[in-house]
């Protein structure tokens, strides 16, 4: 819907009964709507239909395309591909009885044979209750076959301050290092002379200003980061040209044609060798095609990542000439973006184009020459919504929860009886039919 088409209803005239009644509504309405949205992401991820665009996953085509962070994406993807095998949440969640929020909870823990009693504690339970009796399930149903490394990770994100949060959980080995690497970071950080530091000390309480040093000290070492560290030699016959496909040709000896010529010579620092027609060299090509390493960190410090629309990686990045440097492009901002490297090949294999505006502004487009913006425009009528999942009670999602706290440990722990009960029989009717 059109933001001009907007709707001028004045809600500070309606009872509040009816905004209370129309809210539930929507809520189970977008329920609803969710559950096909996930139906149709699990198939569009089954088909890899984000792959044809040299993305990661469908989690980076989502964020892409539907403007959700990555985080949101991975997360709808996985419920997505969880409720696959679900049928009885599935059908809960199509027929609106049961939100996003608790499908999310119960694909953490819910199998095909568990699914059913679960679902039967989540239609009456509020989402708060049902997300702390799946804590307290994941943390009973761990196995010692689960490995450090799988329950190892971490995220980082800034606050509404502008702080950078870290979060992280290591492994017992890794941990010790770590501690050990922030110990002796905060000796040298807390030096005052030229004498021992105190490798006694124990480790900081305070790991932030340690983990800082320890950053500054990676930051001042000498390494590349922003595209390979190569240097090509490329060979050109008589009277040859870097565009002379036919005389030019690797140090090892492998032919370039005009195609793959033009691709080496924009991935890597190139060095052109001339040979005269006995065979000698005669020029040796000093000239710069890599940008110099202000200009590379003026481009990582403007681009981030890659620049191609949806991408977003940032590690093994290359500086593109967008006019080649073969056909005369200058090495300067105006005419260098970053391309990760799949989709750099990508462009020297013609799938897309790039186009240089000027102002260090550039357009990419497909092969038809279709625009390809970053956020391409949403669209949506909520009145259409309520057309099409009319079928959705006012109140299916509402839980029909009393008020009574919830006893985790308790409810867990019949769960997990029944479960192991239930598997039981399953396992004496299968030695029973063999």
């Amino acid at each position: 819907m059109n933001t001009t088409e907007l709707p001028t209803t004045h809600w500070a005239e309606r009872p509040i009964e009816e905004i209370e009644t129309e809210i539930c509504s929507l809520a189970g309405q977008i329920a609803a709507a969710t559950a096909r949205f996930l139906v149709l992401l699990a198939e569009f991820d089954a088909r890899r239909g984000w792959a044809g665009w040299q993305l990661h996953s469908a989690a980076h085509w989502l964020s892409w395309k539907a403007g959700v962070s990555l985080h949101t994406a991975r997360e709808q993807v996985r419920v997505a591909n969880a409720v696959t095998v679900l049928p009885r949440i599935a059908q809960a969640f199509a027929e609106g009885r049961v939100s996003y929020s608790k499908v999310r909870a119960l694909t953490r823990v819910a199998t095909p044979h568990t699914e059913e009693s679960l679902l039967r504690i989540a239609l009456p339970s509020p989402a708060a209750h049902l997300d702390r009796l799946v804590r307290g399930l994941v943390r009973q149903t761990r196995t010692p076959d689960d490995t450090d490394t799988d329950r190892a990770g971490g995220r980082w994100f800034y606050d509404d301050d502008g702080y950078l949060v870290l979060m992280a959980r290591f492994r017992p080995d890794d941990g010790a290092r770590f501690l050990a690497a922030l110990t002796r970071a905060e000796c040298e950080r807390t030096r005052t002379d030229d004498n021992e530091p105190d490798l006694t000390a124990p480790a900081p309480s305070n790991p932030v200003p340690a983990m800082v040093a320890m950053a500054e000290t990676l930051c001042t070492a000498e390494s590349p980061v922003v595209s390979p560290a190569a240097d090509v030699l490329v060979h050109l016959g008589p009277d040859g040209t870097a565009l002379d496909a036919p005389h030019a040709h690797l140090d090892d000896g492998a032919g370039l044609d005009s195609q793959t010529l033009e691709t080496v010579l924009c991935t890597a620092s190139v060095r052109l060798i001339r040979h005269g027609r006995l065979g000698p060299t005669i020029a040796w090509d000093r000239s710069r095609r890599r940008p110099s390493r202000t200009l590379l960190r003026q481009l990582l410090i403007r681009d981030r990542c890659c620049t191609v629309p949806g991408c977003g990686r940032t590690r093994f990045l290359h500086a593109h000439h967008v006019v080649y440097y073969s056909r005369g492009g200058p090495t300067d901002l105006d005419n260098l973006t970053l391309l990760c490297g799949e989709h750099h090949r990508a462009l020297h294999d013609g799938q897309f184009t790039i186009t240089a505006d000027g102002n260090q502004h550039f357009t990419f487009a497909d092969l038809d020459g279709r625009r390809i913006d970053y956020a391409p425009l949403l669209s949506g009528d909520v009145d259409d919504l309520s057309r099409r999942y009319h079928y959705v009670d006012p109140d299916a999602v509402t839980a029909d929860w009393s008020g009574e706290p919830l006893d985790a440990s308790f409810a867990t722990d019949v769960l997990l009886r029944n479960w192991d009960l239930e598997k039981r029989r399953r396992d004496t009717d299968l030695a029973t039919a063999a």
